[in-house]
């Protein structure tokens, strides 16, 4: 009787994921098939956002032992214009779950989803209960659409299934059961937690397991619960001396430690007891939460106190993706932006040294997911999460190669983040076009520059490039400004005029009365029948600095303009020779600026008398910070930040400031 009452329940549970419209969506063979066996899977898109697909790949998400293994998958279209695969089971495969993707589009079978559950095999009702409920979106991959998921009520009979088909379940579904069980049934609940938590501690635990009694106990009320919670603890603790609670306890006692010596030793000690090789099945809260950020504690301290490295850069091989990823940007990225920006000189070859040992190990990180995103993501998914999370470090590190004439490797590094920054970042267009230019790439390089024209991507340098490739071919000079606009997009201009038309104000201003670069004072006052454009920087601030191609390029433009004037606002500088460094960098770089310097703030002695008077005004923070006064004195526009693009930046303040001249009083 329990045989046949299996099979019903696997043909009426099959049924209805399978249950579609015909023809069938999705389909696998052999239909009944077995952990371990090879099937076909058969994907028919004609009736979903893929049926005009070139190509189709996607996902196999396989619940196994309990656990979720995600495999990338492609297919190959079949003569009925189906696409088809052959995969082969784990080996205790209880459920399957495919997405198909094409491109952008994903396709995750809505509410009926492309699964199959192997109902012989442990988990099968459970893992198909968890990958529709809301309760458990956390503990599942990402794979099903909104309208897949039940109510809570469903969840609960799936559990129960689990339970009536495979008892031996229990101890590994006991913590997902109690979850959603409570929510459903309500009131004391305790006594069922308990109940179970006893139960399970009978047996021999894995690291799993015990994570799931500690998360069990935490669903109980503490203060009501004290003793039996301290009593559960103590068992796992001397159980498991070495187990998953003593290595959480040992995290956090280790990350409180505020005496840096005392909490070197405890590392090392913790590492000797709690090698992560045997922790490689599991991920806490816990280390989530404190486990990188103890780390980097230790490594940055030993740069801060002892000028040490070597900690750090010894390290790199054994933390995680995101400490090698944090370590690139603290030790190789934010020096070399600073070197960059003028902010402070860098030894590049000492930059290069650290990066040449950061960065391969990063990029090494790509071909294996990490613990904490195994039952989250697939190779693929995770391959491209690192190259968008490691972009900017990759960029850094091909500009250090085309510093040091490693051409090859910087033309690797630019092709590896295409995807991410190609057209869509200024700085990126410059070094990819100038990259072109010394390989004789002449054709690439003008269809590089004219498309980031088009999406208004560019730089000063880049215009220079293109002027100089347009006048070897033959172009005049006087066609120049012409041929540029020829690559601008129309309807491009007219949104962004648009957007920045609604984003004008009017609101009053206060005067102001500044020392001038140029000698003697200037006075707002003195303004009036003009449009003034005011622009808030300091010598330390790195973005400040990047936008200033922009700033000289809208500069240039109402050169000739005597009813137009730009004031450069240095603001907030802490350093005595401030006024000379500042003078040094705008000669350096070439911009022809009249540098106003702020005054010094009564109340806190401190020089940003304007800029304060003016953020508490306008209620904006941080610099750069731009502002355009029209000629009744009135402050029109405001923006704060910079966004990368010079070009950009130079035709915001172009179109507020014709927008004001033409503006009907």
């Amino acid at each position: 009787m329990k045989i046949l009452k299996l099979l019903t329940l696997f043909i009426t549970a099959n049924a209805a994921i399978y249950a579609q419209d015909q023809p069938k969506k999705f389909e696998i063979s052999p239909e009944q098939p077995n952990p371990g066996e090879e099937i076909t899977i058969t994907y028919d898109p004609s009736a979903t956002v893929l049926k005009n697909a070139k190509q189709v790949s996607g996902r196999l998400y396989t619940y196994d032992n309990f656990r979720w293994i995600i495999k990338d998958i492609s297919l190959k279209a079949t003569s009925d214009k189906k696409w088809q695969t052959k995969v082969k089971l784990s080996d205790h495969a209880s459920l399957i779950t495919c997405i198909f993707t094409s491109d952008t589009l994903i396709d995750k079978g809505g509410a009926i989803t492309y699964s199959w559950m192997l109902p012989k095999s442990p988990g099968a009702y459970i893992g198909w209960g968890m990958l529709r409920n809301k309760v458990f979106e956390n503990d599942v991959p990402n794979i099903v659409d909104e309208s897949a998921f039940k109510n809570d009520s469903v969840a609960v009979m799936w559990v129960n299934y689990e339970l009536q088909y495979h008892p031996e379940s229990r101890k590994k579904i006991f913590y997902n059961a109690l979850k959603v069980a409570q929510i459903v049934r309500g009131g004391d609940f305790a006594p069922r937690i308990k109940k179970e938590v006893r139960f399970v501690l009978t047996n021999e635990l894995d690291n799993q397991d015990q994570y799931n009694v500690t998360k069990a106990i935490g669903l109980l009320e503490p203060a009501a619960n004290k003793v039996f919670i301290d009593s559960v603890q103590q068992v796992l603790l001397k159980k498991y001396p070495k187990g998953v609670l003593a290595r959480d306890i040992e995290i956090r006692k280790i990350f409180m430690e505020s005496d840096f010596d005392k909490k070197v030793k405890q590392y090392a000690e913790f590492e000797k007891n709690f090698p992560a090789e045997k922790f490689l099945d599991i991920t806490t809260d816990t280390e989530s939460l404190f486990s990188d950020k103890l780390f980097k504690a230790i490594a940055y301290n030993y740069i801060v106190k002892n000028k040490d490295y070597n900690f750090a850069l010894n390290s790199v091989k054994k933390v995680s993706f995101n400490n090698v990823l944090d370590y690139s940007w603290h030790l190789v990225s934010i020096p070399f932006n600073r070197h960059e920006d003028g902010i402070e000189k860098t030894d590049l070859e000492t930059l290069k040294k650290y990066a040449d040992i950061i960065i391969p190990e990063m990029e090494s990180r790509e071909a294996f997911v990490p613990k904490e995103y195994a039952q989250k993501l697939s190779p693929k998914e995770w391959q491209a999460l690192t190259v968008n999370y490691a972009a900017r470090e990759y960029f850094t590190y091909a500009k250090l190669h085309e510093i040091f004439k490693n051409y090859d490797l910087e033309r690797r590094y630019l092709d590896k983040i295409k995807s991410f920054y190609g057209y869509k970042d200024a700085s990126y267009n410059e070094v990819y076009t100038r990259m072109l230019i010394r390989e004789g790439k002449t054709l690439d390089a003008k269809e590089l520059l004219a498309i980031s024209i088009r999406e208004n991507k560019v730089t000063p340098e880049m215009l220079a490039s293109l002027k100089s490739i347009y006048l070897k071919e033959g172009g005049k000079e006087a066609g120049f400004e012409a041929h540029v606009n020829s690559f601008k997009s129309d309807s491009n201009i007219q949104e962004h005029k648009a957007k920045l038309i609604a984003e004008l104000i009017n609101m009053p201003i206060e005067g102001f009365d500044l020392e001038s670069s140029r000698g003697g004072k200037v006075k707002l006052a003195d303004q009036k029948g003009k449009i003034v454009v005011l622009d808030f920087w300091a010598m330390w601030c790195g973005p400040c600095k990047n936008a200033m191609p922009g700033m000289q390029m809208a500069v240039e433009k109402y050169k000739q303009d005597p009813n137009v004037n730009f004031y450069f606002v240095d603001t907030q500088e802490y350093i005595k020779d401030f006024k000379a460094q500042t003078q040094a960098f705008i000669k350096e770089k070439g911009f022809d600026f009249t540098i106003l310097y702020d005054g010094k703030n009564p109340k806190t002695g401190k020089l940003d008398e304007v800029y304060e008077k003016y953020s508490k005004a306008f209620q904006f923070s941080g610099i750069p910070e731009k502002m355009i006064i029209d000629q009744n004195g009135k402050l029109r526009w405001k923006s704060n930040g910079y966004f990368g693009s010079p070009t950009e930046l130079a035709d915001e303040i172009s179109i507020i400031i014709e927008y004001l001249k033409a503006e009907k009083k």
